[in-house]
Protein backbone atom coordinates (compact mmCIF):
# COMPACT_ATOMS: atom_id res chain seq x y z
CA UNK A 1 0.00 0.00 0.00
CA UNK A 2 1.46 3.34 -1.05
CA UNK A 3 1.50 6.60 0.93
CA UNK A 4 -1.65 7.89 -0.79
CA UNK A 5 -3.59 4.72 -0.03
CA UNK A 6 -2.43 4.73 3.60
CA UNK A 7 -3.36 8.39 3.97
CA UNK A 8 -6.85 7.88 2.49
CA UNK A 9 -7.44 4.82 4.67
CA UNK A 10 -6.70 7.00 7.68
CA UNK A 11 -8.95 9.79 6.42
CA UNK A 12 -11.82 7.31 6.10
CA UNK A 13 -11.56 6.68 9.84
CA UNK A 14 -11.63 10.44 10.52
CA UNK A 15 -14.53 11.55 8.31
CA UNK A 16 -16.25 8.34 7.23
CA UNK A 17 -15.71 6.24 4.12
CA UNK A 18 -18.66 7.87 2.34
CA UNK A 19 -16.86 11.23 2.39
CA UNK A 20 -13.67 9.95 0.75
CA UNK A 21 -14.32 9.83 -3.00
CA UNK A 22 -11.88 8.30 -5.45
CA UNK A 23 -14.01 6.84 -8.24
CA UNK A 24 -13.32 7.95 -11.80
CA UNK A 25 -16.54 9.95 -12.24
CA UNK A 26 -15.79 12.15 -9.23
CA UNK A 27 -12.16 12.63 -10.22
CA UNK A 28 -13.25 13.55 -13.74
CA UNK A 29 -15.76 16.10 -12.41
CA UNK A 30 -13.10 17.81 -10.29
CA UNK A 31 -10.64 17.87 -13.20
CA UNK A 32 -12.80 20.01 -15.52
CA UNK A 33 -11.72 23.59 -16.06
CA UNK A 34 -11.90 26.41 -18.60
CA UNK A 35 -8.14 26.97 -18.76
CA UNK A 36 -5.69 26.63 -21.62
CA UNK A 37 -4.13 23.51 -20.04
CA UNK A 38 -5.45 19.96 -19.97
CA UNK A 39 -7.92 18.84 -17.34
CA UNK A 40 -6.14 18.49 -13.99
CA UNK A 41 -7.25 15.20 -12.42
CA UNK A 42 -7.00 14.72 -8.65
CA UNK A 43 -6.24 11.42 -6.98
CA UNK A 44 -9.20 11.70 -4.60
CA UNK A 45 -11.64 14.13 -2.98
CA UNK A 46 -12.21 14.35 0.78
CA UNK A 47 -15.08 16.29 2.33
CA UNK A 48 -14.69 17.17 6.03
CA UNK A 49 -17.53 18.57 8.12
CA UNK A 50 -15.66 20.23 10.99
CA UNK A 51 -12.44 21.88 12.11
CA UNK A 52 -11.55 18.74 14.06
CA UNK A 53 -11.87 16.63 10.92
CA UNK A 54 -9.62 19.05 9.01
CA UNK A 55 -7.05 18.74 11.77
CA UNK A 56 -7.17 14.97 11.46
CA UNK A 57 -6.77 15.10 7.67
CA UNK A 58 -3.80 17.47 7.87
CA UNK A 59 -2.11 15.25 10.46
CA UNK A 60 -2.35 12.33 8.03
CA UNK A 61 -1.24 14.48 5.08
CA UNK A 62 1.87 15.49 7.02
CA UNK A 63 2.55 11.94 8.15
CA UNK A 64 2.36 10.50 4.63
CA UNK A 65 3.63 13.62 2.78
CA UNK A 66 0.51 13.74 0.58
CA UNK A 67 -0.46 17.23 -0.67
CA UNK A 68 -4.07 18.45 -0.37
CA UNK A 69 -5.67 21.27 -2.35
CA UNK A 70 -8.22 23.32 -0.43
CA UNK A 71 -11.34 24.76 -2.00
CA UNK A 72 -14.62 26.11 -0.68
CA UNK A 73 -17.06 25.45 -3.52
CA UNK A 74 -14.85 25.12 -6.61
CA UNK A 75 -16.73 27.71 -8.68
CA UNK A 76 -13.75 29.91 -9.52
CA UNK A 77 -14.35 29.96 -13.28
CA UNK A 78 -11.62 31.51 -15.40
CA UNK A 79 -9.09 31.05 -12.59
CA UNK A 80 -9.24 27.27 -12.16
CA UNK A 81 -12.61 26.06 -10.81
CA UNK A 82 -12.01 23.03 -8.55
CA UNK A 83 -8.59 22.14 -9.96
CA UNK A 84 -5.27 21.95 -8.18
CA UNK A 85 -2.13 23.19 -9.91
CA UNK A 86 -0.92 19.62 -10.46
CA UNK A 87 -2.62 16.29 -11.18
CA UNK A 88 -2.68 13.66 -8.45
CA UNK A 89 -3.38 16.06 -5.59
CA UNK A 90 -6.06 15.20 -3.01
CA UNK A 91 -8.85 17.78 -3.10
CA UNK A 92 -9.89 19.04 0.35
CA UNK A 93 -13.39 20.25 -0.44
CA UNK A 94 -15.00 22.27 2.38
CA UNK A 95 -18.52 22.52 0.92
CA UNK A 96 -20.03 20.46 3.78
CA UNK A 97 -18.90 23.15 6.23
CA UNK A 98 -21.78 25.46 5.32
CA UNK A 99 -23.09 27.03 8.51
CA UNK A 100 -24.08 30.68 8.77
CA UNK A 101 -22.74 31.07 12.28
CA UNK A 102 -23.98 34.58 13.02
CA UNK A 103 -25.69 37.56 11.42
CA UNK A 104 -25.76 40.63 13.65
CA UNK A 105 -28.43 43.05 12.47
CA UNK A 106 -27.52 45.93 14.78
CA UNK A 107 -23.81 45.90 13.94
CA UNK A 108 -24.26 44.73 10.33
CA UNK A 109 -21.90 41.78 10.08
CA UNK A 110 -21.89 38.04 9.40
CA UNK A 111 -19.69 35.10 10.33
CA UNK A 112 -19.71 32.06 8.03
CA UNK A 113 -18.00 28.78 7.22
CA UNK A 114 -16.31 28.11 3.84
CA UNK A 115 -19.22 26.28 2.23
CA UNK A 116 -21.73 29.12 2.68
CA UNK A 117 -22.73 30.35 -0.77
CA UNK A 118 -23.87 33.77 -1.91
CA UNK A 119 -27.28 32.34 -2.68
CA UNK A 120 -27.54 30.72 0.74
CA UNK A 121 -26.68 33.91 2.63
CA UNK A 122 -28.99 36.05 0.50
CA UNK A 123 -31.88 33.64 1.11
CA UNK A 124 -31.15 33.63 4.84
CA UNK A 125 -31.26 37.42 5.01
CA UNK A 126 -34.47 37.55 3.00
CA UNK A 127 -36.27 34.73 4.82
CA UNK A 128 -35.47 36.28 8.20
CA UNK A 129 -36.45 39.83 7.14
CA UNK A 130 -32.98 41.12 7.98
CA UNK A 131 -32.62 44.63 6.48
CA UNK A 132 -28.99 44.14 5.41
CA UNK A 133 -27.46 43.90 1.95
CA UNK A 134 -24.51 41.69 1.09
CA UNK A 135 -22.01 42.03 -1.74
CA UNK A 136 -22.03 39.62 -4.69
CA UNK A 137 -19.80 38.97 -7.71
CA UNK A 138 -21.05 38.60 -11.29
CA UNK A 139 -20.78 34.82 -10.95
CA UNK A 140 -22.88 31.87 -9.85
CA UNK A 141 -24.91 32.07 -6.61
CA UNK A 142 -23.30 28.73 -5.74
CA UNK A 143 -19.88 30.33 -5.20
CA UNK A 144 -18.45 30.60 -1.68
CA UNK A 145 -18.56 33.95 0.13
CA UNK A 146 -15.49 33.04 2.21
CA UNK A 147 -13.71 31.77 -0.90
CA UNK A 148 -14.29 35.07 -2.67
CA UNK A 149 -12.88 36.96 0.30
CA UNK A 150 -9.73 34.84 0.45
CA UNK A 151 -9.19 35.30 -3.31
CA UNK A 152 -9.66 39.06 -2.81
CA UNK A 153 -12.54 39.10 -5.27
CA UNK A 154 -14.56 42.22 -5.99
CA UNK A 155 -18.28 42.93 -6.22
CA UNK A 156 -20.61 45.74 -7.15
CA UNK A 157 -22.02 47.33 -3.98
CA UNK A 158 -20.21 49.92 -1.82
CA UNK A 159 -18.71 46.89 0.00
CA UNK A 160 -17.29 45.51 -3.25
CA UNK A 161 -13.70 45.10 -2.04
CA UNK A 162 -14.66 42.09 0.06
CA UNK A 163 -11.35 41.53 1.81
CA UNK A 164 -11.24 45.21 2.79
CA UNK A 165 -14.57 44.70 4.56
CA UNK A 166 -13.75 41.30 6.07
CA UNK A 167 -13.16 41.20 9.81
CA UNK A 168 -11.65 38.24 11.64
CA UNK A 169 -10.66 34.76 10.43
CA UNK A 170 -10.24 31.33 11.92
CA UNK A 171 -7.43 29.34 10.28
CA UNK A 172 -6.22 25.78 10.69
CA UNK A 173 -2.48 25.71 10.05
CA UNK A 174 -0.70 22.76 8.44
CA UNK A 175 0.39 21.63 11.91
CA UNK A 176 -3.25 21.43 13.00
CA UNK A 177 -2.95 24.49 15.23
CA UNK A 178 -5.95 26.84 15.20
CA UNK A 179 -5.32 30.55 14.75
CA UNK A 180 -7.91 33.28 15.20
CA UNK A 181 -6.87 36.61 13.76
CA UNK A 182 -7.60 40.15 14.95
CA UNK A 183 -9.29 40.43 18.33
CA UNK A 184 -10.35 36.80 17.95
CA UNK A 185 -6.96 35.91 19.43
CA UNK A 186 -8.46 36.84 22.80
CA UNK A 187 -10.63 34.05 24.25
CA UNK A 188 -14.30 35.08 24.39
CA UNK A 189 -13.60 38.21 22.30
CA UNK A 190 -16.60 40.53 22.01
CA UNK A 191 -15.18 42.46 19.04
CA UNK A 192 -13.97 39.78 16.60
CA UNK A 193 -16.26 40.92 13.76
CA UNK A 194 -16.41 44.64 14.58
CA UNK A 195 -12.75 45.74 14.92
CA UNK A 196 -10.55 44.70 12.05
CA UNK A 197 -7.02 45.16 13.38
CA UNK A 198 -6.74 43.63 16.84
CA UNK A 199 -3.39 44.00 18.61
CA UNK A 200 0.05 43.30 17.19
CA UNK A 201 0.79 42.31 13.60
CA UNK A 202 -2.16 42.11 11.21
CA UNK A 203 -2.15 38.53 9.89
CA UNK A 204 -5.38 38.17 7.89
CA UNK A 205 -3.73 39.09 4.60
CA UNK A 206 -1.33 36.16 4.92
CA UNK A 207 -4.25 33.79 4.34
CA UNK A 208 -5.56 35.40 1.15
CA UNK A 209 -4.29 34.20 -2.24
CA UNK A 210 -1.89 31.94 -0.35
CA UNK A 211 -1.41 28.37 0.89
CA UNK A 212 -0.37 29.03 4.48
CA UNK A 213 -3.48 27.67 6.18
CA UNK A 214 -7.07 26.50 5.76
CA UNK A 215 -9.52 29.31 6.51
CA UNK A 216 -12.49 27.76 8.31
CA UNK A 217 -14.40 30.89 9.38
CA UNK A 218 -14.52 34.46 8.12
CA UNK A 219 -16.37 37.51 9.34
CA UNK A 220 -17.37 40.38 7.08
CA UNK A 221 -19.45 43.52 7.16
CA UNK A 222 -22.86 43.92 5.60
CA UNK A 223 -24.59 47.07 4.39
CA UNK A 224 -27.79 48.45 5.97
CA UNK A 225 -30.50 48.65 3.36
CA UNK A 226 -30.43 52.28 2.15
CA UNK A 227 -33.57 54.44 2.20
CA UNK A 228 -33.13 55.03 -1.53
CA UNK A 229 -31.22 53.22 -4.26
CA UNK A 230 -31.03 53.95 -7.98
CA UNK A 231 -29.11 51.99 -10.60
CA UNK A 232 -27.43 53.94 -13.39
CA UNK A 233 -27.16 52.49 -16.89
CA UNK A 234 -25.43 54.53 -19.59
CA UNK A 235 -25.07 53.26 -23.17
CA UNK A 236 -22.21 54.80 -25.18
CA UNK A 237 -21.52 54.00 -28.82
CA UNK A 238 -18.32 55.98 -29.38
CA UNK A 239 -15.18 53.77 -29.49
CA UNK A 240 -13.31 56.31 -27.33
CA UNK A 241 -16.10 56.67 -24.77
CA UNK A 242 -14.14 54.59 -22.25
CA UNK A 243 -11.57 57.38 -21.85
CA UNK A 244 -14.20 60.05 -21.37
CA UNK A 245 -16.03 57.84 -18.87
CA UNK A 246 -12.89 57.33 -16.78
CA UNK A 247 -12.32 61.09 -16.60
CA UNK A 248 -15.93 61.56 -15.47
CA UNK A 249 -15.94 58.74 -12.95
CA UNK A 250 -12.66 59.45 -11.16
CA UNK A 251 -13.90 62.59 -9.34
CA UNK A 252 -17.35 61.09 -8.84
CA UNK A 253 -15.76 58.08 -7.15
CA UNK A 254 -13.22 60.07 -5.13
CA UNK A 255 -16.01 62.30 -3.80
CA UNK A 256 -18.24 59.27 -3.05
CA UNK A 257 -21.02 60.45 -5.34
CA UNK A 258 -20.94 56.95 -6.81
CA UNK A 259 -19.88 54.72 -3.88
CA UNK A 260 -20.06 51.28 -5.48
CA UNK A 261 -17.84 49.38 -7.92
CA UNK A 262 -18.48 51.38 -11.09
CA UNK A 263 -18.05 49.39 -14.32
CA UNK A 264 -17.30 50.48 -17.86
CA UNK A 265 -17.77 47.40 -20.03
CA UNK A 266 -16.82 46.73 -23.66
CA UNK A 267 -19.51 45.25 -25.89
CA UNK A 268 -17.76 41.90 -26.30
CA UNK A 269 -17.44 41.45 -22.53
CA UNK A 270 -21.05 42.62 -22.06
CA UNK A 271 -22.24 39.98 -24.50
CA UNK A 272 -20.11 37.33 -22.80
CA UNK A 273 -21.62 38.20 -19.43
CA UNK A 274 -25.13 38.24 -20.92
CA UNK A 275 -24.52 34.77 -22.32
CA UNK A 276 -23.41 33.63 -18.85
CA UNK A 277 -26.49 35.22 -17.31
CA UNK A 278 -28.94 32.85 -18.95
CA UNK A 279 -28.64 33.80 -22.61
CA UNK A 280 -26.05 31.29 -23.87
CA UNK A 281 -28.41 29.53 -26.23
CA UNK A 282 -29.37 32.82 -27.88
CA UNK A 283 -25.90 34.38 -28.06
CA UNK A 284 -23.29 31.62 -28.50
CA UNK A 285 -24.63 30.38 -31.88
CA UNK A 286 -24.24 33.92 -33.24
CA UNK A 287 -20.80 34.78 -31.88
CA UNK A 288 -19.06 31.40 -31.48
CA UNK A 289 -16.87 30.27 -28.60
CA UNK A 290 -14.40 33.07 -29.36
CA UNK A 291 -16.99 35.86 -29.60
CA UNK A 292 -16.00 36.63 -33.17
CA UNK A 293 -18.84 38.38 -34.95
CA UNK A 294 -19.69 40.47 -37.99
CA UNK A 295 -20.82 44.13 -37.75
CA UNK A 296 -24.35 43.03 -38.64
CA UNK A 297 -24.44 40.49 -35.79
CA UNK A 298 -23.12 42.92 -33.19
CA UNK A 299 -25.64 45.55 -34.29
CA UNK A 300 -28.41 42.98 -33.88
CA UNK A 301 -27.22 42.01 -30.41
CA UNK A 302 -26.74 45.61 -29.30
CA UNK A 303 -30.37 46.30 -30.16
CA UNK A 304 -31.62 43.09 -28.58
CA UNK A 305 -29.92 43.77 -25.23
CA UNK A 306 -29.81 47.59 -25.26
CA UNK A 307 -26.03 47.78 -25.33
CA UNK A 308 -23.45 50.13 -26.78
CA UNK A 309 -19.79 49.83 -27.69
CA UNK A 310 -19.11 50.80 -24.05
CA UNK A 311 -21.58 50.49 -21.18
CA UNK A 312 -21.45 52.12 -17.76
CA UNK A 313 -23.14 50.61 -14.71
CA UNK A 314 -23.09 52.26 -11.29
CA UNK A 315 -25.53 53.06 -8.55
CA UNK A 316 -26.57 55.74 -6.06
CA UNK A 317 -27.43 55.02 -2.41
CA UNK A 318 -28.71 57.20 0.41
CA UNK A 319 -31.57 59.54 1.22
CA UNK A 320 -34.05 60.14 -1.62
CA UNK A 321 -33.08 63.80 -1.94
CA UNK A 322 -29.39 62.86 -2.02
CA UNK A 323 -29.97 60.29 -4.74
CA UNK A 324 -31.94 62.81 -6.84
CA UNK A 325 -29.22 65.44 -6.52
CA UNK A 326 -26.44 62.99 -7.32
CA UNK A 327 -28.26 61.60 -10.35
CA UNK A 328 -28.39 65.06 -11.88
CA UNK A 329 -24.65 65.50 -11.27
CA UNK A 330 -23.92 62.19 -13.01
CA UNK A 331 -26.30 62.89 -15.91
CA UNK A 332 -24.83 66.35 -16.50
CA UNK A 333 -21.27 65.00 -16.42
CA UNK A 334 -21.92 62.20 -18.91
CA UNK A 335 -24.05 64.34 -21.23
CA UNK A 336 -21.33 66.98 -21.46
CA UNK A 337 -18.44 64.57 -21.95
CA UNK A 338 -20.08 61.85 -24.06
CA UNK A 339 -22.53 63.46 -26.52
CA UNK A 340 -25.22 61.04 -27.62
CA UNK A 341 -24.92 58.74 -24.62
CA UNK A 342 -28.19 57.29 -23.36
CA UNK A 343 -29.38 56.90 -19.76
CA UNK A 344 -31.69 53.89 -19.68
CA UNK A 345 -34.95 54.05 -17.79
CA UNK A 346 -35.83 51.48 -15.13
CA UNK A 347 -38.15 49.81 -17.65
CA UNK A 348 -35.39 49.56 -20.26
CA UNK A 349 -33.01 48.08 -17.73
CA UNK A 350 -35.57 45.51 -16.62
CA UNK A 351 -36.15 44.43 -20.23
CA UNK A 352 -32.48 43.57 -20.84
CA UNK A 353 -30.90 40.48 -19.19
CA UNK A 354 -27.58 42.33 -19.06
CA UNK A 355 -28.84 45.43 -17.27
CA UNK A 356 -31.24 43.42 -15.10
CA UNK A 357 -28.34 41.35 -13.76
CA UNK A 358 -26.24 44.46 -13.20
CA UNK A 359 -29.05 46.04 -11.20
CA UNK A 360 -29.42 42.94 -9.03
CA UNK A 361 -25.69 42.77 -8.27
CA UNK A 362 -25.51 46.46 -7.30
CA UNK A 363 -28.09 45.86 -4.56
CA UNK A 364 -26.48 42.64 -3.41
CA UNK A 365 -28.76 40.04 -4.98
CA UNK A 366 -27.08 37.02 -6.62
CA UNK A 367 -27.57 36.54 -10.34
CA UNK A 368 -29.92 33.57 -10.22
CA UNK A 369 -29.95 33.09 -14.00
CA UNK A 370 -26.20 32.49 -14.09
CA UNK A 371 -25.59 29.46 -16.30
CA UNK A 372 -22.40 28.33 -18.01
CA UNK A 373 -23.51 24.77 -18.71
CA UNK A 374 -23.01 25.44 -22.43
CA UNK A 375 -19.48 26.66 -21.69
CA UNK A 376 -17.79 24.41 -19.15
CA UNK A 377 -15.67 21.75 -20.84
CA UNK A 378 -16.15 23.40 -24.24
CA UNK A 379 -15.32 27.08 -24.11
CA UNK A 380 -12.06 28.42 -22.79
CA UNK A 381 -12.36 31.46 -20.54
CA UNK A 382 -9.32 32.97 -18.87
CA UNK A 383 -9.04 36.23 -16.96
CA UNK A 384 -6.13 38.65 -17.20
CA UNK A 385 -6.60 41.21 -14.42
CA UNK A 386 -3.99 44.01 -14.34
CA UNK A 387 -4.65 46.93 -12.00
CA UNK A 388 -4.01 50.49 -13.22
CA UNK A 389 -4.26 54.03 -11.89
CA UNK A 390 -7.60 55.60 -12.82
CA UNK A 391 -6.09 57.85 -15.49
CA UNK A 392 -6.62 57.97 -19.23
CA UNK A 393 -2.92 57.52 -19.86
CA UNK A 394 -2.93 54.21 -17.99
CA UNK A 395 -6.21 53.05 -19.55
CA UNK A 396 -4.98 53.81 -23.06
CA UNK A 397 -1.73 51.94 -22.44
CA UNK A 398 -3.49 48.93 -20.95
CA UNK A 399 -6.08 48.65 -23.73
CA UNK A 400 -3.39 49.04 -26.40
CA UNK A 401 -1.31 46.23 -24.87
CA UNK A 402 -4.36 43.97 -24.72
CA UNK A 403 -5.49 44.67 -28.28
CA UNK A 404 -1.98 44.27 -29.73
CA UNK A 405 -1.33 41.01 -27.90
CA UNK A 406 -4.75 39.58 -28.66
CA UNK A 407 -4.35 40.45 -32.34
CA UNK A 408 -0.94 38.74 -32.42
CA UNK A 409 -2.45 35.47 -31.18
CA UNK A 410 -5.73 35.72 -33.09
CA UNK A 411 -8.13 36.65 -30.26
CA UNK A 412 -10.53 39.52 -29.60
CA UNK A 413 -10.50 42.13 -26.84
CA UNK A 414 -13.28 41.69 -24.27
CA UNK A 415 -12.99 43.58 -21.00
CA UNK A 416 -14.44 45.83 -18.37
CA UNK A 417 -12.85 48.43 -16.16
CA UNK A 418 -14.02 48.49 -12.54
CA UNK A 419 -13.27 51.64 -10.57
CA UNK A 420 -12.95 50.71 -6.92
CA UNK A 421 -11.88 53.70 -4.85
CA UNK A 422 -11.51 56.13 -7.75
CA UNK A 423 -7.74 55.84 -7.53
CA UNK A 424 -7.40 52.38 -9.04
CA UNK A 425 -9.21 50.43 -11.69
CA UNK A 426 -9.30 46.70 -12.24
CA UNK A 427 -8.96 45.96 -15.95
CA UNK A 428 -10.74 42.59 -16.13
CA UNK A 429 -9.87 41.19 -19.55
CA UNK A 430 -11.56 38.04 -20.80
CA UNK A 431 -9.75 35.68 -23.12
CA UNK A 432 -12.40 33.59 -24.87
CA UNK A 433 -11.30 30.64 -26.97
CA UNK A 434 -12.31 27.22 -28.23
CA UNK A 435 -11.00 24.80 -25.63
CA UNK A 436 -11.64 21.79 -27.88
CA UNK A 437 -8.92 23.02 -30.25
CA UNK A 438 -5.47 22.02 -28.90
CA UNK A 439 -3.64 24.52 -31.10
CA UNK A 440 -5.92 27.32 -29.95
CA UNK A 441 -5.39 26.34 -26.32
CA UNK A 442 -1.65 26.65 -26.86
CA UNK A 443 -2.08 30.11 -28.39
CA UNK A 444 -4.25 31.14 -25.45
CA UNK A 445 -1.59 30.02 -22.98
CA UNK A 446 1.12 31.98 -24.81
CA UNK A 447 -1.17 35.00 -25.07
CA UNK A 448 -1.88 35.12 -21.33
CA UNK A 449 1.78 34.80 -20.42
CA UNK A 450 2.81 37.50 -22.88
CA UNK A 451 0.09 39.77 -21.51
CA UNK A 452 1.51 39.26 -18.01
CA UNK A 453 5.00 39.93 -19.32
CA UNK A 454 4.00 43.15 -21.04
CA UNK A 455 1.90 44.51 -18.20
CA UNK A 456 4.52 43.78 -15.57
CA UNK A 457 7.24 45.30 -17.75
CA UNK A 458 5.48 48.69 -17.63
CA UNK A 459 4.40 48.46 -13.97
CA UNK A 460 0.89 46.98 -14.00
CA UNK A 461 0.67 43.91 -11.77
CA UNK A 462 -2.40 41.64 -12.21
CA UNK A 463 -4.24 41.19 -8.93
CA UNK A 464 -5.25 37.58 -9.66
CA UNK A 465 -4.42 34.81 -12.09
CA UNK A 466 -5.32 31.19 -12.78
CA UNK A 467 -3.86 28.06 -11.21
CA UNK A 468 -1.96 27.43 -14.47
CA UNK A 469 -0.12 30.78 -14.54
CA UNK A 470 0.51 31.52 -10.85
CA UNK A 471 4.16 30.52 -10.99
CA UNK A 472 4.76 32.53 -14.18
CA UNK A 473 3.44 35.66 -12.46
CA UNK A 474 5.04 35.08 -9.05
CA UNK A 475 8.51 34.70 -10.61
CA UNK A 476 8.36 38.35 -11.66
CA UNK A 477 8.27 39.55 -8.06
CA UNK A 478 11.86 38.90 -7.03
CA UNK A 479 12.46 39.18 -3.27
CA UNK A 480 8.71 39.11 -2.62
CA UNK A 481 8.59 35.57 -4.03
CA UNK A 482 11.53 34.60 -1.82
CA UNK A 483 9.77 35.92 1.30
CA UNK A 484 6.55 34.08 0.36
CA UNK A 485 8.50 30.83 0.16
CA UNK A 486 10.19 31.52 3.51
CA UNK A 487 6.81 32.05 5.13
CA UNK A 488 5.65 28.79 3.54
CA UNK A 489 8.57 26.96 5.17
CA UNK A 490 7.52 28.31 8.56
CA UNK A 491 3.81 27.52 8.25
CA UNK A 492 3.96 24.39 6.11
CA UNK A 493 7.45 22.82 6.02
CA UNK A 494 6.16 19.61 4.41
CA UNK A 495 4.51 21.57 1.57
CA UNK A 496 1.20 19.74 1.97
CA UNK A 497 -1.21 22.69 1.66
CA UNK A 498 -2.18 23.59 -1.93
CA UNK A 499 1.38 23.46 -3.33
CA UNK A 500 1.70 25.84 -6.26
CA UNK A 501 -1.14 28.09 -5.17
CA UNK A 502 -0.25 31.64 -6.30
CA UNK A 503 3.10 30.28 -7.43
CA UNK A 504 4.18 29.31 -3.88
CA UNK A 505 5.67 25.81 -3.90
CA UNK A 506 8.57 24.43 -1.88
CA UNK A 507 8.99 21.44 -4.22
CA UNK A 508 10.70 23.81 -6.68
CA UNK A 509 13.68 24.44 -4.37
Amino acid sequence: MGSLERMLAGVEKVIGKEHVLADNNVRDAYSVNMLSVDNIRPSAVVLPKSVEEIQGILKLANEHKVPVWTLSQGQNRGYGMACATKPGTVILDLKRMNKILEVNTDLAYALVEPGVTFGQLYTYLKDNNIPLWMDVPSATPDASYLGNITERGAGYTPLGEKFLFSCGMEVVLASGQILRTGTGALPNSKTWQVFKWGYGPYLDGLFTQSNYGVVTKAGFWLMPKPPAYEPLAVVMDQPDAVYRAVEILRPLKLNMVIPNGACVTHIRKALGLTASWGQSRDILPKVGRRFDYSPAVVDELKKAYNLGEWNFAGALYGLPETVRAYRKIVEDAFSAAVPGCRFLTAEEQAASPYWRAREMAMRGEPIWDYDQSDWVGKSGALWISPVAPATNEAVEQQIRIAEETYHKYGFHYAAELILGTGRDLHHIIWLLFDRSDAEERQRADLCVKEMHDRYCAVGYLPYRTSVSTGDHLMRKLGPFRDICREIKRVFDPNNILSPGKSGIDLSED
